[in-house]
């Protein structure tokens, strides 16, 4: 029989809401970041995978509405109304659920492998053998369950039919491993650029403001833990309906927060061009630098991260501000750079700007 339509709970309706509302941020976060990229060295392979992963998480939304409009947020009770509708949308919901799972597993792929292409980019210096590490780690884990969220099942149909015409797995078992490795890894990536981050020549404000951009991966632990939680009360066999709208949000909500938290910090070329305009426009002390304000080299904090690129050069400016708080910015596609996000900003026309060639070597 074909599926029937049943309206959305109340609780389903609101969930849908607010996935839709952090998607719309997460978009609004990935132009930015497009944006700023685009006017700066160029789209990278992190930025390829970011806009993968956004998309494979927008579907999650269509899916959230499909199996919200199925029964979902209803218990499976024989004495409700609802139960001949809902008995008989249990396959679609089941098909649902088993795509739904692919879609899961491989936006999280592509957001943790785009976090790690970033930091190899910005601290392949100090962290490339970690990095390369983490990579296989996740390449490995997104295999494995890839294998075994399709292969579940002998027939792999029986995943989603009520008739029983083969065996399954553990299928608990599997999203318990799953759960707890995915937040294994989310960890891996929030504590990975943290000591470089913190070992940087920067103002102690903007090593905080680094750390937090990263620190916003553990609300993805955060919910992991819960989905784990979850994931204990879920009824299989006599109550889906009834015990996964939960877990489909949580699902969906952990993909649009990683999504941002991956993003965000490449809108720090943003970031200093608004502090750059608000300082220059409220007052006129803020300026850049000249050569008659005999600024010394030892006045000025300068970070410093690595960016593997073709080309060997990069381009200097300097700006000073009243509270002796100096920045240098060195923006380029290899050798060293302020920029965290390796985004050129835009530069102070009053700027001087000198193009060099850097070589960095360690003894």
């Amino acid at each position: 029989m074909a599926r029937e339509y049943i309206p959305m709970t109340d609780t389903a309706r609101d969930a849908l809401i607010g996935i839709c509302f952090l998607y719309v941020i997460n978009g609004v976060v990935v132009i930015f970041r497009l944006l700023g990229r685009v006017r700066g060295i160029g789209i990278g392979v992190d930025d390829v995978l970011a806009v993968a992963a956004f998309l494979l998480s927008g579907a999650s939304i269509g899916f959230n509405a499909s199996v919200f409009v199925s029964g979902v947020g209803y218990d499976l009770n024989p004495e409700s109304e609802l139960f001949p509708k809902l008995t008989n949308n249990l396959e679609f919901v089941l098909k649902i659920t088993f795509i739904f799972t692919l879609f899961y597993l491989w936006s999280l792929i592509c957001l943790k492998l785009s976090q790690l292409w970033f930091y190899y980019r910005i601290f392949a210096l100090h962290l490339k053998l970690w990095i390369y590490i983490a990579g296989v780690i996740i390449t490995i884990w997104g295999i494995v369950f890839t294998f075994l969220f399709t292969f579940l099942c002998d027939p792999v149909k029986q995943q989603w039919t009520l008739v029983r015409i083969g065996q399954c797995m553990d299928q608990i078992l599997v999203l318990k491993a799953n759960i707890l490795s995915n937040v294994l890894t989310d960890i891996i990536l929030v504590v990975l650029p943290i000591w470089t981050v913190w070992g940087l020549q920067m103002r102690r404000t903007e090593k905080f403001a680094v750390v937090g951009c990263f620190a916003i991966g553990l609300a993805c632990v955060l919910i992991g833990i819960v989905r784990f939680w979850q994931i204990l009360t879920i009824d299989l066999l006599g109550n889906l309906t009834g015990t996964s709208l939960t877990t489909f949000m949580l699902c969906s909500i952990e993909l649009m927060l990683a999504g941002i938290c991956i993003n965000i910090p490449m809108l720090r070329p943003f970031y200093l061009h608004w502090r750059r305009k608000y300082k220059s426009s409220g007052n006129d002390s803020y300026h850049s630098y000249n050569p008659h304000s005999g600024l010394k080299a030892s006045d000025a904090v300068l970070t410093i991260g690595s960016a593997p690129g073709p080309r060997f050069g990069t381009a200097a400016w300097i700006e000073l501000d009243d509270d002796n708080d100096h920045d240098i910015e060195i923006n380029g596609n290899r050798g060293s750079q302020v920029n965290l996000t390796g985004i050129s900003a835009p530069k102070p026309s009053s700027a001087i700007q000198v193009s060099t060639h850097w070589e960095i070597t360690r003894s």
